[in-house]
């Protein structure tokens, strides 16, 4: 099927634009399309369905890990030679590029007058990869997940049409906000062509502060006593090398420098012994909190009020399978990862593990597993309208993957 697979693509595209995914995180290896204009993709995706292929969309593939890998891909469709910025507006706060386009460039492009959010660990990430999986960063406390940010997109669907949803200035009402249901699809629903993003002005300002906690437990503690005070951080991330021993917590204060001072006098007043980083000492450690977690295998996200629960179950649980997971909590968004140093991706432990936090009310993500990670068990009522939208946009399965 791969060679045949590779001869008709010939016929669409140059033999430099046809190459071959090689397969990673359980993904089966596959011939693979590089389109380098949205005509070039169309003709692609027409081949496509008039052969009957199952497509897998592709930026860069840095996500690949986080998504369970699809039963039958026989072309990988990547957009990375659909890459550069079209139209970014300061004035106006948004900015165009298409769906290759490194997330690394975008920052670059904009970072002296705004800021781009998500943070995003991966700068090697295409911004079409970071809307198809939802992504979320560092600011996520402030600023939401990249839907939040999202005034369109253009793509193609599986019938071979070009659909834009949403538009390129901020104040837009006109249309269904298809691009909000495209967000998070891993595409299984579209290709990605072009987005609008939303910035934010460069805070004027930005400290880190780090403060000292006795476990994972009294870090989180200290962090939801501060934002009760009324300190309001771009992020709150404790790091612990165990979940029993020390902790840090360290708080991200951006924006204005009146409102940031007025931050840091608030935290010293409610904490001794707190570590004040400024300038480039700030960017540096706020550089090493973007990437803190991303090596986790089980991420786990709950209520807060449920939090201090699931710290326990997790305790509980960890001893009793003689595993030391080292946490990274993101305690005012409830949300936990693991990273399980030692453990096999096969190893049984790891699956009754998430299934004791399951068991308390957490709603679990697997990175790195493969064909081996757990499928979700939605909402029924969810479920159906995912299935029913699926049968709408590619009635006959173009797209590899879909809900349960």
């Amino acid at each position: 099927m791969s060679a045949r697979v590779a001869e008709l693509l010939a016929r669409v595209l140059p033999a430099e634009r046809i190459g071959a995914f090689a397969g990673v995180h359980g993904h089966a290896p596959a011939p693979e399309a590089r389109p380098s204009t949205p005509e070039e993709a169309l003709e692609v995706l027409r081949l496509a369905r008039a052969e009957r292929w199952s497509l897998l969309p592709l930026g860069n593939g840095t996500r690949l890990a986080g998504i369970r890998p699809r039963e039958r891909v026989d072309l990988v469709l990547a957009s990375r030679n659909l890459r550069g910025i079209t139209r970014y507006e300061p004035a106006d706060g948004t900015l165009t590029a298409l769906a290759g386009t490194p997330w690394g460039e975008l920052v670059a492009a904009t970072e002296a007058r705004h800021h781009l959010s998500p943070e995003l660990a991966r700068p090697d990430g295409t911004l079409g990869g970071a809307i198809a999986a939802g992504a979320s960063g560092l600011d996520r406390l402030r600023h939401g997940p990249l839907r939040h940010q999202i005034l369109g997109l253009s793509a193609l669907h599986a019938d071979g049409s070009r659909v834009k949803s949403g538009g390129q200035v901020v104040k837009n009402v006109t249309g269904y906000d298809l691009h909000r249901l495209w967000c998070g699809s891993e595409g299984t629903l579209c290709f990605l062509l072009e987005g609008t993003l939303r910035l934010y002005p460069a805070p004027a300002e930005t400290v880190v502060l780090r403060l000292a906690a006795a476990s994972a437990t009294e870090g989180a503690a200290r962090a939801h006593a501060l934002w009760r005070a009324g300190l309001q951080p771009v992020a709150a991330v404790v790091r612990a090398p165990a979940l029993a021993g020390p902790a840090e917590l360290a708080l991200v204060l951006s924006g204005r420098a009146e409102a940031v001072a007025d931050e840091v006098a608030l935290v010293r007043a409610q904490a001794d012994a707190v570590e004040e980083l400024r300038g480039t000492e700030a960017s540096t450690a706020r550089a090493e909190l973007r990437t803190a977690g991303t090596e986790a295998t089980l991420v786990a996200s709950t209520r807060p009020s449920q939090l201090p629960a699931l710290l326990a179950t997790l305790e509980r649980a960890a001893a009793a399978l003689g595993l030391a997971p080292r946490p990274t909590l993101h305690p005012l968004l409830a949300t936990l990862e693991l990273e399980l140093p030692g453990l096999a991706p096969r190893d049984e432990r790891l699956l009754e593990l998430g299934e004791e936090l399951a068991g308390a009310g957490a709603r679990l993500r697997w990175r790195g597993l493969g064909a081996r990670t757990p499928r979700l068990a939605p909402d029924a009522t969810a479920s159906e309208l995912m299935q029913r939208l699926k049968r709408a946009l590619d009635p006959e399965g173009l797209f590899a993957g879909g809900p349960p």
